[in-house]
């Protein structure tokens, strides 16, 4: 193992990584970029004169189509020095898509899917209408296309628009009749999820009131394994929405640039924050374009969840809960705040991350007299 570092002045970051060096000929660097893009791990090519040497480490965070750091990361041109022998970067590859994936399920329970846009070919699973409980789930509005698109759209199309785990498999299940939802195909919708093999559920949804069906459907999730990620809402205010008020699922904000979004609602109820501005993805007929809301920054945190259980498959949602509170940048105020959580999502240490320190909250949720009277009556 070798020490290296990176960055500039006062920006520098440092890893233990695993280094092989060759002579540098151009068969030799052709060999050690094929092997970056299957070593499941973040890399670099590096040019030390006389040799090439490809560096590998979970700790080092390069430049990422998807990935947002808060340090400085590795690209191409940047200096990379190896036991303190400075060498220029030729190439870098952040590992997401070489992580194998392919037997994670992400329910987007959402308007539906552009079942024919090529940014999910091959990867679409048992679709359910939960309003009319066929199978058609094409999608007239365009919200759950773009959804699905954040958490795995193909890698090869657009480069711009890639989705945080391209490998996994989406189940579209479509729970609104245009753009209005109801409490009754959630519950169906979550339900056909879990039953059917779904490990993550993606929620991009929610209103002001209380939807103690909907809970209900959610604890039945947890309680069969199944993580929920719903969005917090996009009031502007310091109050999650329902159903990610709901402390079984993770409440999702949207931030951008180290901010929380103007739009993005927060508060006490409030788990993690990713990126929701602004985002390119698919939308229906088989083209891309940019949505901002809360709606997208909780796919993309769904995607990370999906990364995690696929680089630890025996993971408890527990465990996988509490390692995505972890595995963040902490912006705002240090530990929990109310505009970010326990943090931003931090793909890097969602998916190489290991033993990661724990995000302090100082003031833990507090249920007020009324919600504590409806959970006794089972109307929460």
């Amino acid at each position: 193992m070798s020490n290296v570092t990176w960055g500039s002045g006062t920006n520098t970051a440092k890893a233990t990584a695993t280094v092989k060096r060759l002579a540098d000929t151009a068969e030799n660097r052709a060999a050690l970029k094929k092997q970056a893009a299957q070593d499941k791990l973040p890399s670099a090519l590096v040019d030390l004169g006389d040799q090439v040497a490809l560096v590998s480490s979970g700790q080092m965070e390069t430049q990422s189509r998807v990935a947002r750091s808060m340090g400085p990361v590795v690209k191409a041109g940047d200096t990379l020095k190896i036991d303190g022998a400075a060498g220029s970067v030729l190439f870098t590859d952040d590992g997401f898509a070489e992580i194998d994936a392919k037997d994670v399920v992400v329910a987007v329970i959402d308007t539906g899917i552009d079942t024919k846009h090529p940014a999910f070919e091959g990867r679409l699973v048992k679709p359910y209408n939960a309003v009319d409980g066929s199978t058609n789930v094409e999608d007239t509005q365009g919200h759950g296309t773009h959804c699905a698109g954040i958490i795995a759209g193909s890698w090869d199309i657009r480069e711009d628009a890639a989705g945080v785990a391209p490998n996994v498999k989406i189940m579209p299940i479509k729970a609104a009749d245009g753009a209005s939802f109801s409490n009754g195909a959630i519950v169906k919708g979550i339900r056909y999820a879990v039953d059917n093999g779904a490990k993550v559920i993606s929620m991009s949804l929610g209103g002001p009131m209380i939807q103690p069906s909907v809970h209900k459907a959610i604890e039945y999730a947890r309680s069969k394994g199944v993580m929920v990620l719903v969005a917090s809402g996009n009031e502007s205010q310091d109050k999650v929405s329902f159903p990610a008020r709901y402390e079984e699922g993770l409440a999702v904000g949207s931030s951008k640039d180290g901010k929380r979004s103007s739009f993005s609602n927060g508060g006490e109820h409030l788990d993690l924050s990713a990126p929701g501005e602004r985002i390119l993805a698919p939308v229906p007929g088989q083209t891309y374009g940019a949505k901002s809301g809360t709606s997208m920054a909780t796919p993309y945190a769904a995607g990370a969840a999906a990364l995690v259980i696929a680089q630890h498959p025996d993971w408890t949602v527990s465990q996988v809960t509490e390692h995505l509170k972890r595995a963040v940048n902490d912006r705002g105020t240090p530990g929990w705040d109310k505009d970010f959580g326990y943090g931003e999502v931090n793909l890097f240490k969602a998916v190489y991350g290991k033993d990661l320190p724990e995000v302090k909250r100082e003031t833990p949720v507090k249920k007020p007299l009324w919600e504590k009277v409806l959970s006794f009556f089972n109307l929460y």
